[in-house]
């Protein structure tokens, strides 16, 4: 979440104006969006927090259906005692005197929650990729151990048969050498793999390094 985007909904401009007017002396200011308490904004709107506040009655149970449906955060400012809205994600404020101070404040710590859902949903994910790329290396390595072992025995014994090559048929003698220079091939196919293998579990470090300073950084 770069920079989050509030909407304001509401059926009184003038509290649009004293919210987004205390908003503005904050060091983050989001981009607002505002919105009529009648609007049907469930599907249309794009927001990463909404401020409900005086809304007509007429228009307050739908709108608190629409913050519900979009599960993300939301906050009601409210002046009923006792029969205001709920839902999972909808926060009541009361409709105190310095109500845009409270609701500020509140707003920036539900950003901040949603932003750090966000990175934990981003650092699980890089974990599990580096978790699926380790499981292929160890396979990756188990498989370049049964080669080298495999090719050290041709290399081997087509140097044994080599040693008596001046008695063997040409046709044999050149099978052998064949046999031989491709083992030699894939012996230094293995190597670079073993290069490979290095800069991947150097890649490995540096990626949790970077995943542990950016926790840390949170924390």
């Amino acid at each position: 979440m770069e920079r989050p985007t509030v909407a304001i909904i509401t059926d009184d401009a003038a509290f649009a104006n004293a919210l987004t007017r205390r908003w503005l002396t904050e060091r983050e200011v989001p981009a607002f969006v505002l919105v009529q308490g009648d609007s049907d904004f469930q599907n249309t709107l794009d927001f990463d927090l909404a401020v409900a506040v005086r809304l007509a009655p007429e228009n307050l149970a739908a709108a608190v259906n629409s913050l519900n449906a979009t599960n993300k955060p939301a906050i009601l400012v409210s002046s009923l005692n006792g029969n205001s809205p709920h839902g999972p994600k909808l926060t009541v404020l009361p409709e105190v005197l310095e109500w845009p101070n409270l609701v500020v404040l509140v707003s920036q710590q539900m950003l901040q929650r949603e932003r750090s859902k966000q990175e934990l949903n981003r650092f699980q994910q890089t974990i599990a990729e580096l978790e699926r790329d380790a499981s292929l290396g160890r396979f990756m390595l188990e498989v370049r151990h049964n080669l080298n072992n495999a090719l050290t025995s041709v290399l081997g014994n087509s140097d044994l048969i080599l040693l008596d090559a001046e008695q063997l048929p040409a046709t044999l003698r050149q099978q052998v050498e064949t046999i031989r220079n491709m083992s030699m091939r894939m012996n230094e196919i293995m190597h670079r793999f073993s290069s490979l293998q290095k800069e991947m579990q150097l890649m490995e470090e540096q990626s949790m390094q970077k995943v542990s300073k950016a926790a840390a950084g949170r924390g």
